[in-house]
């Protein structure tokens, strides 16, 4: 029968440097790269690696008689609908009670898209731009759309095809997110509706089942793949914002897209297998593991925290703060309240809705206990 998978040291540290560069990029404006692309294809790096890798390894079950489709199908479901839906449809509820009685009123928040997880698809086809405090809901449609595909492509596909079709994903992929820079498409729709984001979702899981097979042992060659990667990153990263600035090939900002995201998946495999590294460790010191356990309500809650919050020049005159810390004090005290809401959603709402997952689980597998029979599939 397949293992289960053992845990993964640093990935909730990877979580947490995810949220800072996307609040970096909504706060504070970073422009020197795309801080907030990068934190974002992170997300769909580690969702792919844990989501297909699990749901390879449940397909090896189903092949081995050790557990039922349908019984993995509703656990799988059940997983996902406790970890998202309860925090986020309060949120949106929360959204419309305020829309419709202050909350910027004058702005149209696609409300109604956000609910049925189309966010993506409204700000790239329909809105044609960026909705202001809710932009960042597109990446939970991406994921949510994952989700409704990747356990019927991979439950009921053989194991042993689950690699080719994730490199076949990230191929097709690559190609439509060329397609659409050859087209001259609008930079929200590229951002946010490309499939490329699904791509990163299958680089992860590609890793996740063929990772192994790539040599990164101790030594110089391990230390070389990781300084290659480093180096990779940096050099597309800034070369993808100096392309922002410059008229030329219509897709060379997509080649340097492309660049990125597998010079992401190189340094996300060198972490992963080297579970021992001083890198890993420090992703696994307490405070960042803690901020990645709770980066879902990060996530949710930055971007609507005032962008203002923190801003008063008389009030630090009065005090003598020099005028370059101003800035960062207000930076601060807006990632300090969105640390507070995610540590109060996760402590009062999201951790105890998660209590309900192992029973509801065990009831699901009692009720669709696995079944030897030679033919199920």
């Amino acid at each position: 029968m397949a293992g289960v998978q053992s845990r993964v040291k640093g990935l909730d540290g990877l979580r947490a440097l995810a949220v800072v560069l996307v609040f970096l990029s909504h706060k504070a404006h970073v422009d020197a790269i795309d801080a907030g692309k990068i934190g974002v294809w992170l997300f769909f790096l580690i969702s792919g690696y844990l989501i297909i890798g699990e749901l390879h390894r449940n397909r090896l079950r189903i092949e081995q008689h050790g557990a039922r489709t349908a019984a993995l199908l509703y656990v799988f479901f059940m997983k996902r609908a406790l970890r998202i839906f309860p925090v986020y449809y309060l949120l949106l509820v929360a959204l419309a009670i305020a829309h419709a009685s202050f909350y910027q009123r004058d702005v149209e928040l696609g409300l109604a898209w956000h609910f049925v997880f189309l966010s993506n698809y409204w700000i790239g086809m329909v809105h044609d731009g960026w909705p202001g405090t809710v932009s960042h809901f597109w990446s939970l449609a991406v994921e949510q759309q994952f989700y409704l595909v990747a356990p019927f492509a991979l439950l009921f596909a053989r194991a042993s095809r689950h690699l080719a079709l994730c490199a076949v994903t990230i191929v097709a992929a690559a190609l439509a997110h060329l397609a659409l820079y050859e087209e001259s498409a609008i930079a929200p729709l590229i951002y946010a509706l490309s499939p490329w984001n699904f791509a990163m979702l299958a680089l992860g899981g590609a890793l996740a089942i063929g990772g192994a097979r790539v040599s990164l042992r101790p030594g110089v060659p391990g230390l070389a793949w990781l300084a290659g990667a480093w180096a990779a990153i940096g050099g597309f990263a800034l070369a993808r914002a100096d392309c922002a600035e410059r008229a030329g090939s219509a897709v060379l900002p997509g080649l340097f897209d492309i660049g990125l995201a597998l010079s992401l998946g190189a340094l996300f495999l060198w972490l992963v297998r080297r579970q021992e590294s001083a890198i890993v460790a420090v992703l696994e010191m307490r405070p960042l593991a803690y901020l990645g356990t709770i980066s879902y309500g990060f996530y949710l809650f930055h971007n609507l925290v005032p962008s203002r919050l923190g801003v008063a020049p008389g009030l630090y005159a009065r005090l003598h703060v020099p005028d370059a810390a101003q800035p960062f004090l207000a930076l601060a005290l807006q990632f300090a309240l969105a640390v507070l809401l995610a540590h109060l959603s996760w402590q009062v709402l999201e951790r105890r809705v998660l209590e309900w997952k192992r029973p509801l689980e065990t009831a699901i597998r009692n009720r669709l206990p696995a079944r030897a029979t030679a033919g199920q599939t």
